[in-house]
C-alpha cells in the first residue's frame, strides 16, 4: 500500500524567525564589514540628532546664554515593512539535497525538515544580496543621477537617493562614465581630486573619513595609478600589474558590493545608517509545501522583515556623481 503524502509547512514568526532573518540582514556586505552604522532594534523610528555649538568668546564673570547659539538638527530613520517570496520546484533540488547530510532521498516527495532550513537560508542569502544593493542604490539611477528608475527600487530609497534628494556639503555633477585616463576630464583621478578637495570642512583630514566607490571605480583607479592608461591611450609597462594600497590622499577607500558605478562619496561610517528590528512581530520565515494544495511539486518560501537607510547629517557628506 502506498504511503500517504504529508505536506510539511514550517512557519517562524517574531523572535522565532531570528535564526533566518538575522543572517538575511546582517550578512549584507556593508553591514557585515562595518561600512555602515546598523541599528538593530528600531521599532517605529529613530531620531538621529546632532548639536552644533557656539564659538568661544571672551571671558566674562556673568553667565550670558543668549550670546550662545546651539542648533539641534535631526534626521529620522524609519524602517519599512519588506518581503521576498520565491517558488521552487522540489525536483530541481532533489539531487543536490540527496547528497547532503540525510544520505537518502525524498520520501514520497516530502521535504525533510532540515531541507526546509536549507531553503530558508538559501532565501536569506538572496535577501542579503538584495539588501546590500538597496543600501546604496535603492531608487538611485547611476547613469542619469535621478532618484527614480534605479536598478534596485524598493520601499527604502538608499543612501545615494537620500544624498541626491537633500543638500550635501559638497556635490559635483559630471557628464559621462568614469574612465581610467588620468589626463581626461572623465578620469577617476580627476573626480577623486575634486571629491577630496571639496570635502566639507567638518570631515576634511579626519582619520574617520573614508571614500566610498564601486568595484569598477576601484579598478579604474588602480589602472590610473599604475600607469596602465597614458595620455596617448597606451599601456605603461613600468607599473603594469603593480598592487596599490586602498587609500587616496590619506583617506581609506571602501568598496561595498552594492555601491553604484560612476559615483564617489566621501564621509564617515557613523553618518550612514541602516535600521531594522530583528525581533519584530512582523518578521516571518515560512516554507509551504504545495503538493496537497495544488498537486504541484513546488515549495513556496516567504520572508518578511523591516529595513531602511538614512544619512544623519547631509552637510558632512561630499559626492561626485554622473548625471548624463
Amino acid at each position: 500500500m502506498a504511503n500517504s503524502m504529508t505536506t510539511i509547512t514550517s512557519s517562524y514568526g517574531g523572535e522565532g524567525a531570528l535564526p533566518y532573518i538575522a543572517p538575511a540582514i546582517l550578512s549584507a556586505d556593508s553591514i557585515a564589514n562595518g561600512y555602515i552604522t546598523v541599528k538593530e532594534n528600531v521599532k517605529k523610528s529613530l531620531a538621529l540628532k546632532k548639536l552644533d555649538g557656539s564659538e568661544i568668546k571672551a571671558y566674562a564673570c556673568d553667565f550670558n546664554a543668549t550670546a550662545d547659539t546651539l542648533t539641534l538638527s535631526e534626521a529620522v530613520l524609519t524602517p519599512t515593512e519588506l518581503m521576498q517570496n520565491i517558488e521552487l520546484c522540489k525536483s530541481d533540488y532533489r539531487d543536490d539535497f540527496e547528497a547532503m547530510a540525510t544520505g537518502r532521498g525524498f520520501i514520497n516527495s516530502q521535504i525533510p525538515p532540515n531541507f526546509q532550513s536549507f531553503l530558508l537560508l538559501y532565501l536569506a542569502e538572496r535577501v542579503s544580496e538584495a539588501i546590500e544593493k538597496n543600501i546604496w542604490h535603492g531608487n538611485y539611477n547611476e547613469t542619469t543621477g535621478a532618484t527614480t528608475g534605479g536598478s534596485a527600487v524598493t520601499n527604502f530609497g538608499g543612501i545615494l537617493a537620500a544624498i541626491v534628494a537633500g543638500t550635501p556639503g559638497d556635490e559635483t555633477e559630471v557628464a559621462g562614465a568614469f574612465t581610467g585616463d588620468d589626463a581626461a576630464a572623465t578620469g577617476i583621478l580627476t573626480h577623486l581630486d575634486s571629491l577630496c578637495t571639496g570635502a566639507p570642512n567638518s570631515i576634511q583630514g579626519d582619520a574617520r573619513t573614508v571614500v566610498y566607490m564601486s568595484r569598477k571605480s576601484l579598478y579604474l583607479l588602480q589602472r590610473a595609478m599604475a600607469g596602465f592608461v597614458t595620455t596617448s591611450g597606451g599601456i605603461s609597462p613600468t607599473f603594469a600589474g603593480e598592487a596599490r594600497p586602498m587609500t587616496y590622499m590619506g583617506y581609506n577607500i571602501i568598496v561595498p558590493n552594492g555601491f553604484p558605478n560612476d559615483t564617489l562619496v566621501i564621509g564617515q561610517v557613523a553618518n550612514f545608517y541602516f535600521g531594522t528590528d530583528l525581533v519584530s512581530d512582523f518578521n516571518q520565515a515560512v516554507v509551504v509545501d504545495m503538493t496537497e494544495t495544488d498537486a504541484s511539486d513546488n515549495v513556496r518560501i516567504r520572508m518578511q522583515f523591516t529595513g531602511a537607510t538614512q544619512v544623519a547629517f547631509l552637510g558632512d557628506v561630499g559626492v561626485v556623481r554622473r548625471t548624463s
